[in-house]
């Protein structure tokens, strides 16, 4: 990661680090503070550098400083294990956004356990998460392997919602269906909160894409997606393993309609993330856990959710739950960018 940081800030290197720094310890401290009034992250974010044509803020917000940008934009990046991948994707990315004078911030996302990557659910995170520091107009979820070839691919909030990619090289600069909704995607800000979010009952590999498509389909949006050249990718092959796939995904998938105002925003709970500021991103490392099945939904036996449901009738349930175990809670996002 030190070679992109320096790569993208250059001189001014040590600097954004010492800022950095001085930033955690605010950001921290707020985290921990109880209920009530406090300022707001990004009030509490209020030191700043202009490196060249942007000012900078702790944590890999960038403003542009001499024209008033279109649009404020999110990036968010599910993430486990893929520390080879990240910092090739920031050093490329950075730059990417900034030859389109947008205000962005970059937000990754990160599964802090080892149960079954959900990626899904981690979007659902990231979302929440990020509308505490400012009031995004879109969100883009990118792959971690996924490096954009043209700046004309335009990553601002407009002809949402849309999907990015047309092709990639490890398909020969083609998608691998024509219905193929995954990798990198964008939404504003009211169009996720319309479709509840995304599932989060996708635990492995596959599935979610589609359930997510099958979701604003639902809604009357239709996405878009740019033409030839334009979107096409190159996939970080090194060090790449993909995830489990998920064993229950055509069974969720055949019945995500039964779980659209159910099961994304509405029913998200975890933990207080681990929140740490890095020079090109801000880390939200979260301790997910499987939720509550909804006895209304279709049941998938090879659902783990399922067994989880089932012993959620016992009798001896609740005696059994550890007090020193992490809180799970509703999370949410007050208008003032404070939690809820």
């Amino acid at each position: 990661m030190s070679e992109a940081e320096e790569a993208i800030f250059q001189t001014s290197t040590l600097k954004v680090r010492k800022l950095i720094s001085t930033a955690n310890s605010l950001v921290n401290k707020l985290y921990d503070a109880p209920n009530g009034y406090r300022p707001t992250i990004e009030e509490t974010l209020a030191d700043a550098l202009v490196l060249n044509d942007y000012i900078y803020v702790p944590g890999g917000r960038w403003v542009p400083a001499h024209c008033l940008p279109r649009w404020k934009v999110a990036i968010i990046i599910p993430f486990r294990d893929r520390h080879y991948h990240l910092p090739i994707l920031l050093k490329h990315l950075v730059p990417f956004l900034q030859r389109q004078y947008l205000e962005f911030g970059i937000f990754v996302a990160e599964q802090a356990n080892g149960l079954q990557f959900n990626r899904a659910m981690l979007m659902n995170v990231g979302f929440v998460e990020a509308l505490n520091y400012t009031h995004w107009d879109c969100f883009i979820f990118h792959d971690v392997d996924h490096i954009p070839l043209n700046y004309a691919n335009y990553y601002g909030c407009s002809h949402m919602p849309r999907h990015f990619l047309s092709g990639a090289d490890r398909w020969g600069y083609k998608l691998l269906y024509g219905g193929f909704f995954g990798a990198v995607t964008g939404f504003t800000r009211t169009q996720i909160q319309r479709f509840n979010g995304f599932p989060n009952v996708y635990w492995g590999w596959g599935g979610e894409d589609d359930d997510i498509l099958g979701r604003i389909r639902q809604l009357g949006f239709f996405k878009t997606r740019p033409w030839g050249v334009m979107g096409w990718y190159n996939v970080i092959s090194q060090h790449h393993e993909s995830a489990k796939k998920n064993t229950a995904r055509v069974c969720l998938l055949k019945h995500y309609f039964e779980r659209v105002y159910s099961d994304g925003l509405s029913n998200l709970e975890y933990s207080k993330p681990n929140v740490t500021l890095f020079p090109l991103y801000i880390n939200i490392a979260v301790d997910i856990q499987h939720l509550d099945w909804n006895r209304s939904w279709t049941e998938c036996p090879e659902n783990p959710q399922r067994i989880q449901a089932a012993v959620a009738d016992a009798p001896a349930a609740a005696a059994d739950k550890s007090a020193d175990a992490p809180k799970r809670e509703r999370r949410g996002v007050r208008a003032d960018n404070k939690k809820s």
